[in-house]
């Protein structure tokens, strides 16, 4: 009993259909990664960290909050850290500072001491929101700074409202430049 030998134009089908099923597998496969999830273009406003770390300091161009605007899971902690200079990281409140709140409702409001270099200053943030701070004694410069915790919807944000006029001018011109990338980061979000 011999076993059938399959012809040459057999297995070129078998072959093509075998091809044109693994690229079927592997073009969907693709799609699904070529989708991008919100975020993807802002490397600190994409998937939301547990923990993020930032640090406040004076560069050779003035100072500076890097990264000024990050993503926290509900729950998150960040800790600022003190570089060059001294530095403070304080909510724009009308109770720690300012005319205007620009966090959350039910948030409520902090002030750090003055940060050294190797100083922190860490908090958990538990209510969903977007925040803006400052560090007071650079508010002149536009050293400020946005925290999104969760995916807030950016029509109920106090911190995505047009900025006091009574902030110093680069802190108006630095707030409204986070507000439109947040704001543009949750409308993506939410579509």
């Amino acid at each position: 009993m011999g076993r059938r030998r399959r012809s040459r134009r057999e297995l070129l089908s078998a072959g093509s259909t075998l091809f044109a099923a693994g690229s079927t597998l592997l073009a969907s496969g693709f799609a699904g990664c070529l989708e991008e999830s919100p975020g993807a273009d802002d490397p600190q406003l994409g998937d939301p960290e547990p923990f993020v770390e930032i640090e406040l300091t004076t560069a050779p161009n003035g100072e500076r909050v890097d990264p000024s605007a990050v993503h926290l899971v509900d729950g998150g902690t960040i800790e600022w850290v003190g570089g060059d200079g001294r530095h403070d990281t304080t909510a724009y409140h009308p109770a720690t500072h300012g005319d205007q709140r620009r966090i959350p409702d039910a948030a409520e409001p902090w002030a750090s001491d003055v940060l050294d270099d190797g100083d922190s200053f860490d908090r958990t943030f538990d209510d969903e929101g977007v925040y803006d701070y400052v560090c007071t004694r650079h508010e002149a410069v536009g050293m400020v700074g946005t925290i999104v915790v969760g995916w807030p919807d950016p029509d109920d944000q106090p911190a995505l409202e047009s900025p006091s006029e009574s902030y110093p001018p680069a802190a108006v011109e630095e707030l409204e430049r986070l507000n439109d990338r947040v704001r543009a980061f949750l409308e993506d979000a939410h579509r």
